[in-house]
C-alpha cells in the first residue's frame, strides 16, 4: 500500500491552483538463487519515490526514482543528475519522458516474459528474455521519450543524446521510432533503431512485433533484423504467459544469428538460444511466491533458478 508523504503540497498560492503529491511504495524479495554451480541466498528491499503533479490548464507532469537511485554526485550516475529515474510531462500532445527511460520499439512492444523472482539470466549471458534492442535504457545517459496514442493506434519515439560523462568517455547516440495497431485482442507493430557509435561506425535494427490475448493467455512474439555493425543479424522469440486461478505461469524461447557473439556468450559466426520457464503464485496482500529455470544453448552454459518470496508495498 502506498504511503502518502505530502497531499496536497504547499502549492496553494490561490485557490485555483493545482494539487502536487509525493508517494512512497516499495518491494523486497528473499530467497535462494542457483547460478549454474552452487546455491546461494538472495534478498533485498528498495523503497520508490512517485511524484505527480498537474498544472492549471490540465498539463500533468512527474517523476519516479528508487532511494538506490538518488545518487549524490554525477560520478555516482544517479536521477539527480538524470542518469537514473524518469521526469515526465503529459497532455493532449502525448507523453515526453526524460531520464532512464526505454527505446521506442521497447515502449511499445516490451520484452518477453521476465522468469523467476530475480529475473534470471543464464550461465552463458546475452538477451534471455531481453529483446535485443539497441537503444537500451541504464546506458548511463539521460535518454528521451516521446509516446502518443489516438485510438487504436500508438507512435513513439526516442533518443539517446550521446552525452559525454564524468569519464569524459562519449556515448552512442541513438534514435529510434515506432508505432503499433491494436485491432480487438490483438496489437501489431514494427519498430527502427539506429545507434551511431561513439567509436566510429553504426548499428541499425528493423523490429517486427505481435501480441495475441486468448482469455486468460497472452503471446508475444517478435523478429529482430541487424544491419551495419549490428550483432545480430537475425532474432526472434516467443513469450507466453497464462493465469490460472491465484497461479500465472510463463516462459519463452529466442534465437540470436549473429555476425559476431563475443558479447552474446557464443563463437564467431555461432547461433543462440535462449529458453525459460517459471510460474508465480499470489499469496494475497502483495506477496507472491515466485520461481524458475533458465537456459541456453551456449558452451560450457549451464542451467539457472531461483526460487523465493517476492513483496511489493
Amino acid at each position: 500500500m502506498k504511503k502518502v508523504l505530502f497531499a496536497t503540497t504547499a502549492l496553494v498560492l490561490s485557490a485555483g491552483v493545482a494539487a502536487a503529491e509525493v508517494s512512497l511504495s516499495g518491494d523486497g524479495r528473499m530467497g535462494v538463487t542457483y547460478n549454474g554451480a552452487d546455491w546461494n541466498f538472495s534478498s533485498r528491499a528498495r523503497v520508490v519515490f512517485t511524484l505527480s503533479g498537474q498544472t492549471d490548464g490540465g498539463l500533468e507532469f512527474g517523476g519516479s526514482f528508487r532511494a538506490d537511485e538518488a545518487g549524490d554526485s554525477i560520478a555516482k550516475n544517479g536521477a539527480a543528475y538524470g542518469m537514473e529515474g524518469t521526469v515526465y510531462i503529459s497532455g493532449a500532445f502525448g507523453k515526453i519522458e526524460m531520464g532512464d527511460v526505454v527505446s521506442a520499439p521497447e515502449a511499445l512492444f516490451g520484452d518477453l516474459p521476465e522468469i523467476g523472482y530475480t529475473d534470471l539470466a543464464t550461465s552463458g549471458a546475452g538477451f534471455d528474455n531481453d529483446i535485443p534492442y539497441l537503444t537500451l535504457d541504464n546506458s548511463e545517459q539521460s535518454n528521451l521519450l516521446y509516446t502518443y496514442t489516438a485510438g487504436a493506434f500508438s507512435v513513439a519515439a526516442s533518443m539517446a543524446d550521446g552525452f559525454v560523462d564524468q569519464t569524459s568517455v562519449a556515448k552512442d547516440q541513438g534514435f529510434a521510432v515506432a508505432g503499433a495497431y491494436t485491432f480487438g485482442n490483438y496489437t501489431v507493430g514494427l519498430g527502427y533503431e539506429d545507434l551511431e557509435l561513439a567509436a566510429g561506425g553504426k548499428e541499425t535494427q528493423v523490429e517486427l512485433a505481435g501480441v495475441a490475448t486468448f482469455g486468460n493467455t497472452s503471446l508475444k512474439a517478435y523478429y529482430a533484423v541487424g544491419d551495419d555493425l549490428n550483432d545480430v543479424d537475425n532474432a526472434y522469440g516467443l513469450g507466453v504467459s497464462s493465469v490460472f486461478g491465484a497461479t500465472t505461469v510463463m516462459g519463452y524461447v529466442q534465437k540470436a544469428d549473429p555476425v559476431a557473439t563475443a558479447n552474446l556468450g557464443g563463437g564467431v559466426g555461432e547461433s543462440v538460444t535462449w529458453y525459460g520457464l517459471g510460474a508465480s503464485y499470489d499469496l494475497g496482500g502483495g506477496a507472491s511466491i515466485t520461481g524458475g529455470i533458465a537456459d541456453d544453448d551456449t558452451p560450457n552454459s549451464d542451467p539457472v533458478a531461483d526460487l523465493g518470496v517476492k513483496f511489493k508495498f
